[in-house]
């Protein structure tokens, strides 16, 4: 038997709980705190460095979040693990923020979403108070949720307060990597020193280089992390697709493909939606389109394109709005439809690159076998906000439900990594999940077929295409993701997204109407499916990667 390479040994070393956690990645606040947490309360002197950088890697990600720097430097066992460089930086931002006393009126401006009042009250609160970095810290939120980097940059641009040099030059880097200013990023990256750890500068270097088409330097710095920092589970997932070139790979999908798309009273959405598909490069593709009931402009949009496309459009008018599970379930089973070797469901409000289908083809290709494949989606105006990525289940197998007067009779969900960071290219890799993303994913028709319906009980929308993934993965047919592909989505949702207490109320009652669906043996059972899975597909890819380190694995 061939010795294990320095990835798989490390990997190996790890408690079961620990792994667990680590599958689901390395990147997020919360999640990379709750890790940290996990590592010093075990106890074992072997997994503190670890924590350490863990820590650092959330402070690296959210380094003006003074909140977070005062609950870790109020923990001694966290302050016995950190370097001096951290601590001084976090003592630096502790002590020049500060949350004010009354933000009633922030609050609920930031509730009504006006961004135009938002600005303004924090322009006015930075006059009051220069020198807290609380609003500094605003003004780089909703800069980054209203799509106005120019706006926030100019309110981080000042004066730095003493020994907050490691934290200012962080997020000159971020915005200079927004600004495809690739080396110039690099290099004030470079200048934080050791604040967000040893291996923080080279990791956000190297994602720079990778964005300006720099592989093989960039290459060269991720073995570099990796062999210093094991753990990092998104950075060896985002390094074996660079050194494969999984990220360049562009497949057709192997037969005939149903685009599918169904909307309501959003005709200037589906307008763009059909121009950016007409720039694609859909081989033979046919698209369907569902007008559910619309009485907008809608019917002459769909005019217009049946001309642009010709007879590779087809048009089904529904005289009343029947709900987003019905219209899947239309659509699926017209007859041309149905004799289509897959089908892909599309939203009726993203914009899609020229090269999405050949993206999602790629998929295809290095898991033939999966339920679904998914891609990245990001918000419209600030593609740097992940809307969705790749879902993994999370249950408690130890919890035993509640009962039905529970508002989570059976308690899972799915994962948020990509909710709790900005997209710096570590969500970009191909991988196994529970589920992916309704507003852009492709079935094999046959498997659609055989896996029954989607659900009508969950009209008009929420959870309809997670309850579908989630029957495909109790029956072992997991769904795929690839970040590679990102989808700009119209709809605002995640950190970016104002939802009205109707719709809530509606989410919260599909919600439990999903649970009640699945037995909880079927979900737990589906959840240790789905780490094996995980497992296995690290340990392979970390073997490849393993052979570019000069192992004979």
């Amino acid at each position: 038997m061939a010795e294990a390479g320095p990835l798989t040994s490390f990997w190996d070393t790890l408690p079961e709980e620990l792994r667990c956690k680590l599958r689901l990645g390395c990147t997020g606040k919360l999640h990379l705190l709750d890790m940290a947490g996990w590592c010093l309360r075990s106890g074992g002197e072997s997994l503190r460095t670890m924590a350490a950088d863990l820590l650092q890697t959330a402070f690296g990600e959210n380094s003006l979040d003074g909140a977070m720097a005062q609950e870790l430097l109020g923990l001694e066992q966290v302050r016995s693990v950190l370097p001096q460089p951290t601590l001084d930086a976090l003592q630096a931002l502790v002590a020049n923020w500060r949350r004010p006393d009354d933000l009633g009126y922030y609050d609920s401006l930031r509730t009504r979403r006006d961004f135009i009042k938002i600005k303004e009250f924090i322009d006015m609160s930075i006059a009051d108070a220069p020198g807290n970095l609380f609003w500094r810290e605003q003004a780089l939120f909703m800069g980054m949720v209203s799509g106005d980097l120019d706006w926030a940059a100019s309110r981080l641009d000042m004066d730095e307060p003493a020994g907050t040099e490691p934290i200012f030059n962080n997020i000159r880097g971020l915005f200079g990597r927004l600004r495809h200013e690739c080396y110039t990023a690099a290099r004030l990256t470079e200048m934080t020193g050791g604040a967000f750890g040893v291996s923080y500068a080279e990791l956000a270097s190297g994602l720079c280089l990778a964005q300006g088409g720099e592989r093989d330097a960039a290459a060269l710095l991720f073995l570099d992390v990796l062999e210093r920092a094991p753990w990092n589970t998104s950075l060896l997932l985002r390094v074996h697709d660079l050194l494969a070139g999984v990220d360049l790979e562009r497949t057709p999908v192997p037969g005939s493909v149903g685009i599918l798309l169904y909307s309501w009273n959003k005709g200037a959405e589906l307008d763009a939606t059909l121009e950016s598909l007409h720039a694609s490069d859909l081989d033979e593709a046919r698209i369907f389109v569902l007008d559910n009931g619309s009485t907008d402009q809608t019917a002459e949009v769909l005019e217009f394109w049946e001309q642009r496309f010709g007879r590779r459009l087809a048009v089904t008018a529904l005289p009343v709005n029947v709900g987003a599970p019905v219209a899947r379930n239309w659509l699926l089973h017209l007859p041309e439809v149905a004799a289509c070797d897959y089908v892909v469901y599309l939203d009726d409000d993203v914009s899609l690159p020229g090269d999405w289908l050949g993206r999602l083809g790629a998929a295809v290709r290095l898991y033939p076998d999966a339920g679904v494949w998914g891609c990245k989606v990001v918000d419209h105006v600030n593609p740097l906000l992940v809307q969705h990525a790749d879902g993994h289940l999370q249950v408690d197998a130890d919890h035993k439900g509640g009962s039905l007067n529970s508002y989570t009779p059976n308690p899972f969900k799915l994962s948020d990594l990509h909710l709790q960071t900005l997209d710096t290219g570590l969500l970009d890799c191909v991988r196994p999940c529970t589920s992916v993303t309704g507003c852009c994913h492709v079935f094999r028709t046959e498997v659609l077929l055989e896996s029954g319906d989607f659900a009508l009980q969950l009209s008009p929308s929420q959870y309809d295409d997670y309850e579908h993934d989630l029957r495909l993965a109790e029956a072992g047919r997991f769904a795929v993701y690839t970040g590679h592909l990102a989808v700009r989505h119209k709809k605002r949702t995640g950190v970016a997204s104002r939802t009205s207490a109707a719709s809530e109320g509606n989410a919260l009652a599909n919600r439990y109407k999903m649970q009640t669906m699945h037995a909880r043996t079927d979900v737990i059972r589906a959840a240790g499916d789905e780490q094996r899975l995980l497992d296995a597909d690290l340990r392979r890819k970390m073997s490849e990667v393993e052979k570019r380190l000069g192992c004979t694995c």
